[in-house]
């Protein structure tokens, strides 16, 4: 594959994960959905095969050893009769250490007994609360009962199973409500037998997909205060990993440390994300924003300079942690979406273990 020199020498080899959004499909349309306005109902735009095995060897040689796949819903992958569980087999062929799917968990009962879906090292489900009302609020009817069958089901064939739970306004109406939901989830997955749960608070930032998420967000506000009870709370007895994204910082707190909250892939260079339209991006941020590090072709990945190339456009300062977030709070500083300190996470454990 070609790869521009500039692109090269952005990432100087330090690439350690990469998402592939194989596929805009998703028989679901739910309420939070930060991806909901590319979803699709055929697969005309499923990334062709050949160019995602092309990119996942230029990546791999870039550094890389994980990889997420992502969506729409990628277990409905299927370019040139190669299934999902083909691209799980050609990752680990290529040799990537550690291979996992995001995945709303809606596929039939036996979809996991493939023997190459076996090689995966971790299946994350998304499941948006502990109860049917709080998950098929958001997710739509009948997503619940589904997603919960297919987490016990991988549970008993040995698979190392994560949730991602997105703290919407149903699951977290106030901070204490939220507080009680969060708590009573962490329970429900250590009772399921999950290995570790995985919150994303969905937040309004000033990004274009704002839009898309309709009136699921919570205030920055009342995520901090549930952020600090949380992370104060957590019991000894149970045995699930929870990762809890600080998310936002009184900036009073921030200035004193600024250097320990400045936790940014734009600087880190350590990701890439590859979007089914031919885009390729660092910051999650930037989906849907014009803004990108380059683009690919079946044989190729180009550099995209100037003014809407991700790293270009910004000047980084200590004085803001994250560029591409905005919120009317001047009192409130926003952190990277990832930054999860004490999280148990292969790329953060090997490259930022804050």
């Amino acid at each position: 594959m070609n790869i521009d020199s500039n692109f090269l020498a952005v990432f100087d080899k330090n690439i350690r994960q990469v998402f592939l959004y194989i596929t805009n499909r998703c028989q679901l349309c739910c309420e939070q959905c930060l991806y909901k306005t590319h979803i699709t109902a055929d697969n005309s735009d499923d990334m062709p095969f050949e160019t995602v095995a092309n990119l996942l060897k230029a990546f791999k040689e870039m550094g890389a050893f994980k990889v997420s796949f992502l969506g729409g819903e990628p277990t409905l992958y299927s370019n040139n009769s190669h299934s999902f569980p083909n691209l799980v087999f050609l990752s680990k062929e290529i040799g990537y250490s550690y291979i996992r799917v995001d995945t709303n968990g809606q596929f039939n009962a036996n979809y996991l007994e493939d023997k190459k879906l076996k090689l995966l090292d971790e299946i994350t489900f998304s499941l948006d609360g502990y109860s049917e009302y709080l998950n098929d609020t958001v997710r739509g009817e009948g997503t619940y009962r589904n997603c919960v069958d297919n987490i016990q089901n991988a549970v008993r064939l040995g698979y190392n199973v994560q949730i991602t739970t997105c703290v919407h306004n149903s699951f977290c109406p106030n901070s204490s409500e939220g507080i009680k939901n969060i708590k009573e989830m962490i329970l429900f997955g250590d009772s399921l037998g999950v290995k570790s749960i995985n919150f994303h608070p969905i937040v309004k930032v000033g990004i274009p997909r704002d839009k898309w998420i309709n009136d699921t967000d919570i205030e920055p506000e009342t995520w901090i205060t549930i952020y600090d009870d949380i992370t104060s709370w957590m019991p000894e007895n149970i045995k699930i990993n929870v990762r809890i994204p600080m998310r936002f910082i009184y900036r009073d707190i921030y200035n004193n440390d600024k250097d320990k909250y400045n936790y940014c892939p734009l600087k880190l260079k350590e990701r890439i994300l590859v979007l089914p339209n031919g885009e390729l991006k660092i910051c999650a941020f930037n989906i849907g924003a014009s803004k990108s590090i380059g683009t690919y072709t079946s044989d190729s990945i180009n550099y995209l300079p100037g003014k809407y190339n991700e790293i270009e456009s910004i000047l980084f300062s200590n004085e803001k942690c994250c560029s591409n977030q905005t919120i009317k709070n001047s009192n409130i500083v926003p952190l990277c979406m990832s930054y999860k300190p004490n999280q148990i996470e292969p790329v953060w454990n090997e490259c930022f273990c804050h």
